[in-house]
This record gives C-alpha cells, structure tokens and sequence, in this order.
C-alpha cells in the first residue's frame, strides 16, 4: 500500500496551519485545568465554611450535616444543579483539596488533565488516610508524564506498594465477595455482570477475543444472494460466542483442582504475561505482581498460574534498582529478540498507548526497506493502528540509547517515550545515587506550593527516574515514579 505524500510530507502552509490548532488547543486546556481547579478550591471552602458554622454547637454531626445543606442548595440555586448533587462535589472537593494538594496544584497549573485528578482520587481512597499525603506527591509526579490510563497502571503498583496490608490478604478477603449479577437495560436486553479474580476475568476476556477473530477471519462471501452476510462487529460476535461457551460447556465441579487437575487456573489457556520478582515467586515475598496490560495481582495466584504453566517461563535480567529490563533466555532457541522486546516494552510504545506487548507488531524504526537494521536498538512494539500511523502520516520516529523511543509530530515538536520499568521489582536496601539531569528545561514546582516534591533535576528516562523512590520516606512507597522534567506554567 502506498502512502498519501499529502499526510506524510505536509507543507509549510499546512504545518502552520496545524500548529495554529495545536496551540489554540493546547491554550484551551490549560484554561480549562485552570478553572477546574479554582472551582474545586472554591467548594472546598464551601464545605470548610459550612464547617466553621457548625462549630461550638452539641449536636456537631446533625448540625454540619445541616450547614453543608444549606451552603450547598444556595450553589445550587445559583448554577442551576440539584442540592445533592451539589453537596456530593462538595464533600469530593473537600477531600480533594485536603488529601491530595500536589495533585491540585499540577491541575491548576495546566499540567495534568481532570481525567488525571480523577485516577488519582480513585486509586488513593484505597490507602488509609494517613499515606495519602506521601502518594499524592509521588502521584501528581506520575501523571505529569502519563495518560491518565498509564498512569492509572502506575499508581496501583505504587498503592499497593505502600498499603500496609499485603494484597495478598486483602486479595483472600475480596476473593469471598465474588459473584454475577444481571441488570435489564430495556429493549429486550440485559447485562451480566461477573466479579472474580482478575487473572480469570482477563484470561476469558482474551480466550473470547481469540475466538471471536477467529469467527471474524473465517468468514467467506455468500454465494446465496438469499443468504444475508455475517456483518457482525467484534463486539456483536464476542457476545455471541460468550453466549454459546456459557450454555454448552460443562462447569468445572473441581474450584480447587485435584493433584494432577488443578482445576480453573490450570485451564487458562489465553496468553498472559505476568511479571513475578524471584523473591515472591519462591514464596519469600508477598509483594503485587504486575499482570503486564491490566494491573496487580497477588502473589499467590501469581506462583499458582507459574506452577500450572505447560509453557517455558522466558527469564528476565532486570536491572535490580529500576527494573529495565536488560536480557532475556529462553529454552528456545528462537524468538529471542521478540521476547526481548515485548518484555521491555511491555505495551505499545506509542505515547499513551496501553495496548499489551503481546498483541502488538515488532517495528523497525528505521524502515529496513530504507536500510535500518534488524537489531534490539532498531525495534519496538507498535499497536495496528500506531504502525499504520507510523507508516502512511508526518509522524516520524527513531530510537535512542536505553530503549528511549523520540516521536516528531508533523509540526516538529519532539515527544519522548520511556520505556515502562519495571513495576514489581523488591525496593532496594540502600539508598539509591542520585541522577543527573539532561540538558533541558525542568518543572520548578511554584514557592505558593502545598507541598515540597523534590528539586533534584533527575534523568527523565524512566530507568533512571524509578531510582528516586527509593528515597521515599514509607517504606512501601519505594516505587516506580516520574521525574518533574519541564517549568510549570505559570
């Protein structure tokens, strides 16, 4: 297929038409974060003032209860919303502002998007109030570099990290709370909803996948003009096959498998990576291991699913601070360098992109047919739909030391991708060496700061950024994060 020289060589008249768009966009945003902010701000002091004026009174509880009512139907009179409504983003803001300043600040700032703000909120009420004030600072330092869905993936290792409780233990307790529930939602249609384990619900999602593009692959034109064609969308066929195993197949009457069955987890049979650090995999730890495109698991079922495994386990050689990885052996003698590459990459390296490694396609990217080389320092994984854009637009790429992957958009402007490190490495025993920036612009966090994150300027490769966990002051925490590697806006 040849490429539109049109979209892949833009002229000066529409490279500064397209950077005008980018700018007035990039202008908005920023406005927009900004007034976010100040409203989050301003109900806080909503709430903190229906506070002051309950003060001094017995009855405390009702009486608050009662002045954040009266406080939040004056606003919602005012901008035309329901009291409850109102109160609801009140309470959120209070805690918000309380809980997580540094993350407030980003998004006042200009620097991080609400979507970001939410995932923080998210993923930090699971930590006792008491941590929050530590994960806020190392989160707002994730999400200045990440999508909100990367860094989602992020801040659960590093939650997890710092939770006093294992997730083992809290796994073993959630694990009681399973269950399937069906909602009607009209029109002749309902919705089943299951809560399981995630490595089950994971492994049926790809098993129906799977055969649902197989479906899709088989089909042929129908000669029978009578005979209506198989559109049905990956959607449509993955609900119908969902349908057909549930109905025809036989349940498994043995949860916990026998001897020579180990029942569920042993009839996995869906590809998965899951990344387990030595210590947990021969039971001397119980720290979260990372289920590469999902999220934490238990280190139990981790060993379980290493234990049931029919297929080589792939070594990694990681590094034992940050966790790049550094070398990978097999039993086979072939395919090194793609596991090499989908054990580094871990996820398509396009930035923001979150597509698993195992479901991408190895790139060069300097196009062999241009003469790039068939080498470790020459490819990456790439989604479908990254390859494409790669291939047939403006978008160009090249790779620098440490796996760092350099992205130049049609109007120029330099994005650079990290590779993921290594989220389920053991916290290092010492303190680790301070790093040393590049040359280049640094987040300088403002004086009126809530809050003190660090003023190191730091290597912005993500294999050198993780080190600086490490010098965490809660032991869990130390953890994979992001350096502050551009000026806050003011």
């Amino acid at each position: 297929m040849r490429s539109n020289p049109r979209l892949t060589l833009l002229s000066d008249e529409d490279r500064s038409e397209l950077t005008d768009v980018l700018t007035r966009v990039e202008a908005a945003q920023a406005a927009l974060a900004a007034a976010e902010a100040e409203q989050t701000r301003a109900l806080a002091e909503a709430g903190a003032f229906a506070a002051r004026l309950a003060e001094g009174w017995t009855a405390v509880v009702r009486d608050r209860d009662m002045a954040l009512r009266g406080v939040a139907a004056e606003i919602a009179a005012a901008v035309r919303l329901s009291d409850r409504s109102v109160q609801r983003q009140i309470d959120s803001a209070f805690a918000l502002v309380k809980d997580y300043p540094a993350t407030v600040h980003c998004l006042e700032k200009g620097l991080i998007t609400r979507a970001h703000v939410a995932v923080v909120e998210d993923v930090g009420r699971r930590l006792p109030p008491e941590l929050r004030g530590e994960f806020d600072q190392l989160a707002a330092e994730i999400c200045l570099d990440e999508t909100p869905g990367r860094a989602r993936a992020d801040l659960e290792i590093l939650a997890e990290r710092m939770n006093p409780r294992t997730l083992t233990e809290r796994h073993a307790g959630a694990f009681r709370e399973r269950k399937i529930v069906r909602y009607p939602i009209g029109e002749g249609m309902s919705e089943l909803r299951a809560v399981h384990s995630t490595v089950l619900i994971e492994a049926i999602f790809q098993r129906i996948t799977d055969e649902a593009n197989e479906v899709i692959a088989a089909r042929e034109p129908q000669p029978d003009d009578d005979v209506a064609p198989d559109t049905r969308s990956l959607d449509e066929v993955r609900a119908d096959v969902f349908a057909d195993m549930l109905l025809t197949a036989a349940p498994s009457l043995t949860p916990a498998g026998r001897e020579d069955q180990p029942g569920r987890l042993g009839a996995i049979t869906a590809k998965v990576q899951v990344v387990i650090p030595v210590m947990a995999l021969m039971g001397q730890s119980d720290v979260p291991c990372d289920l590469a495109g999902v999220g934490p698991i238990d280190a139990e079922t981790a060993r379980l699913l290493a234990g049931n495994s029919d297929s080589p386990w792939e070594r990694l050689l990681v590094h034992p601070i940050t966790g790049l990885t550094m070398a990978t052996d097999t039993y086979r003698p072939t395919g090194e360098m793609v596991r090499f590459l989908k054990g580094r990459d871990k996820h398509c390296r396009w930035p923001g992109c979150r597509m698993p490694a195992r479901r991408c396609e190895v790139d060069h990217n300097h196009d062999a047919a241009l003469g790039g080389k068939t080498e470790i320092c020459n490819l990456c994984c790439l989604c479908q739909r990254h390859h494409s854009m790669k291939q047939f637009t403006a978008w160009r790429v090249r790779q620098l030391d440490g796996g760092v992957i350099e992205w130049t958009s049609p109007t120029g402007r330099i994005h650079v991708e990290n590779p993921p490190g290594q989220g389920c490495t053991s916290p290092p025993t010492k303190t680790s060496p301070t790093t040393s920036g590049r040359n280049g612009p640094t987040r300088a966090w403002s004086s009126g700061s809530p809050t003190n994150p660090p003023t190191t300027p730091t290597n912005p490769h993500r294999s050198e950024r993780l080190a600086r966990a490490s010098r965490s002051r809660c032991p869990r925490a130390q953890s994979r994060t992001s350096a502050v590697d551009a000026r806050v806006r003011s």
